[in-house]
């Protein structure tokens, strides 16, 4: 009995070890597949001290962690809007945050979210004075935006004279116009616009929206033809984190929350 056990149970351990070393690796995380790619968009998502960070950040890479991605905030690409805008239309296995949700852009990407909420409007220096009664006031002034961002977008869909809309490619023109006074105001985010002209030296208190173009939400959006397997792996765990209290810390760090 004592030599079957010195020579057969070592023979199963080597075995065991053989057959171990031929069973292949665990599969990826079909998540692992994705692009994803942000913009500097603060406090969302932004690049500080060479890293990526914000609310969105935060959440995007939790939910990366709780599917056991490999994928982590070092694999995220900072873009120009525009750029990632296009590519997340024209290529598969894309995805973009933070994006809103919109009924023009409903049927254009597949989406996960909501991350947090938004206030797009237009945003004027408060010695202007501006007064916006109705939409016949807004078409006389000179609106900045950035092109193919939500701000652009919401100006078109109420007939904004083309003429009447200055689009860049990089908001940072903008808000350097709007601080000349070369533009009468600017269409975009409110909280984001405010913490970059605060960036800039400016004081947000000299600023005001002076109409709300849309309030919504931001989401990830994710090329059209990425598998429903993928969207509802990335949405059950955005879910879970709501339930079991991550989400709102993320959001309470950056002063903020879901109402």
């Amino acid at each position: 009995m004592a030599i079957w056990k010195h020579i057969v149970i070592p023979f199963l351990a080597a075995l065991s070890v053989m057959l171990a070393a031929l069973m292949p690796a665990s599969a990826d995380s079909p998540v692992d597949r994705l692009s994803i790619m942000t913009e500097d968009y603060p406090p969302f998502n932004f690049s500080k001290d060479n890293r990526l960070q914000g609310v969105s950040t935060e959440i995007m890479a939790e939910m990366l962690k709780r599917v056991d991605s490999k994928l982590g905030v070092a694999d995220i690409r900072l873009l120009p809007w525009t750029r990632a805008y296009k590519l997340v239309q024209s290529e598969e296995d894309q995805a973009l945050f933070s994006t809103t949700r919109t009924p023009s852009r409903e049927y254009l990407f597949k989406w996960v979210g909501p991350f947090v909420p938004t206030v797009v409007g237009v945003i004027a220096k408060k010695e202007r004075h501006l007064k916006i009664q109705s939409l016949s006031d807004l078409v006389t002034l000179r609106i900045g935006a950035v092109r193919d961002d939500i701000g652009h977008l919401l100006l078109q869909e109420i007939n904004m004279p083309r003429s009447r809309i200055e689009p860049v490619l990089l908001n940072g023109q903008n808000y350097k116009k709007l601080i000349a006074n070369r533009l009468d105001a600017i269409a975009y985010e409110t909280s984001v616009s405010m913490y970059q002209l605060a960036e800039m030296g400016q004081k947000p208190s000299d600023y005001e929206v002076i109409y709300e173009l849309q309030r919504s939400a931001l989401y990830l959006a994710l090329s059209i033809k990425t598998p429903d397997a993928i969207v509802r792996t990335l949405q059950d765990q955005l879910d879970a984190m709501k339930k079991d209290g991550t989400h709102a810390a993320i959001l309470k760090k950056y002063r903020m929350s879901l109402k």
